[in-house]
């Protein structure tokens, strides 16, 4: 049983979330934070201030204001809880502030807590790949007449998914009222107000003679409420991290797995440290076509350093004759021509702390011994050897539920 409090507890959202909660076998309300403890009766208590809450409690889902941002995750950091954030409306500051906590505490940050809103942003995301340039695109965004901020959240987030997909981002054009000048190269962003709209996004792709058209409409708030306790149920088992719908989606940080077998890696140990001398190492096997692939090299020590790489097998031979003449002075020269790369990546990687301590720990278990390593955001790449690759894909398989 998982037991939160709600910020916002007596806030639209707050309400429908509480009903939402009261449904759920797997969630308990122990208590609410709300501006405005007393101006309704709940079957839990609501206090003003977060940090007069005597009740324990696993995690907060957050449906206030960005203002209550910094008493929420301090008091969450304090008492080692997680945090569902489904609040709009932060500065990039905040932002920050919330990336800057998930590193101690699990934190669900997501301008929508609704499943489909997340689609329709990988959707506009791919159509802005494959139409490119030549599509003007266009984001209009409709509420309720109370919802403060505009554009919405979640429009700026779909305009930040689909510049992902451009070498140039483009910038963002909130109305068109002041701008008195033909159309640029610009994402429109458009908010309109009015009524009990729930919240509805289109996002147009517009060419020469036809539109592209990708829409979601909330019919009631019920989704995001069901949303955030989906977010709630995810996060209760994570760790320390950064985590979004993205990440309920793909369910796992690492969502892929590949292996290249026919790897080969040689190691130039105790050379001098030079940056000439590094250069002519590479300079030297550039000579001789052979193309390289991961690169390590040790920290200097009493001016002397270690360099390794991997390349494929067939250019090993090659290699280790260009370079014998560095074998001077306590330089050795070691080759290895039995490895197979491995590579796991997902979009999760680059938000969640501890995907590298879970993927080594797991081959630990099996004894299976990495020879090099190299990271970027959303892939691990490492090398072992080829007779383990199999024990290793399952391994890592079997840890990130592939």
């Amino acid at each position: 049983m998982t037991k939160i409090i709600i910020c916002g507890a007596n806030g639209k959202m707050g309400q429908v979330l509480t009903n939402a909660a009261a449904n759920a076998d797997d969630i308990c309300i122990v208590a609410g934070v709300d501006k405005f403890p007393g101006s309704i009766q709940n079957g839990f208590p609501v206090y003003g201030n977060i940090f007069d809450c005597k009740e324990k409690a696993d995690m907060i889902i957050d449906f206030s204001r960005p203002d209550a941002l910094d008493a929420n995750l301090s008091f969450a950091k304090q008492n080692g809880m997680r945090v569902v954030i489904a609040t709009t409306g932060f500065t990039a500051e905040e932002k920050a502030k919330i990336s800057e906590a998930a590193k101690s505490i699990s934190v669900f940050f997501s301008a929508n807590m609704s499943l489909g809103v997340n689609l329709q942003m990988q959707l506009a995301k791919k159509a802005a790949a494959f139409l490119g340039e030549s599509y003007d695109i266009e984001i209009v965004e409709k509420h309720h007449n109370q919802k403060v901020d505009a554009p919405s959240g979640t429009a700026l987030s779909i305009a930040e998914c689909i510049n992902e997909t451009f070498s140039e981002p483009k910038e963002f054009l909130c109305g068109r009222c002041t701008a008195t000048q033909k159309r640029g190269r610009e994402i429109g962003l458009h908010a309109v107000r009015g009524g009990t709209i729930a919240g509805e996004h289109s996002v147009l792709f517009i060419g020469a003679d036809e539109t592209v058209e990708i829409n979601h409409i909330a019919q009631s708030k019920h989704i995001f409420a069901f949303g955030a306790l989906r977010a709630a149920k995810f996060l209760s088992e994570k760790p320390a991290g950064l985590y979004n719908m993205n990440d309920i989606i793909s369910q796992s940080a690492v969502t892929n797995i590949y292996k290249d077998d026919g790897q080969a890696m040689v190691t130039l140990s105790d050379i001098i440290f030079s940056p000439a001398a590094i250069a002519k190492v590479f300079e030297d096997v550039a000579s001789k076509n052979i193309k390289i692939d991961i690169i390590s090299q040790t920290a200097p020590h009493d001016g002397i350093v270690s360099l390794s790489f991997s390349m494929p097998r067939g250019d090993l031979a090659g290699c280790v004759d260009v370079l014998k003449k560095y074998e001077y002075n306590g330089t050795r020269l070691v080759a290895n021509d039995a490895l197979s790369k491995l590579t796991v990546e997902g979009a999760g990687m680059q938000r969640q702390s501890g995907v590298a301590a879970k993927l080594f720990s797991a081959l630990a278990e099996k004894n299976i011994g990495i020879f090099i390593i190299t990271t970027s955001e959303t892939e691990i790449s490492f090398c072992v050897d080829t007779k383990k690759a199999k024990d290793a894909i399952g391994v890592v398989s079997e840890a990130f539920s592939l």
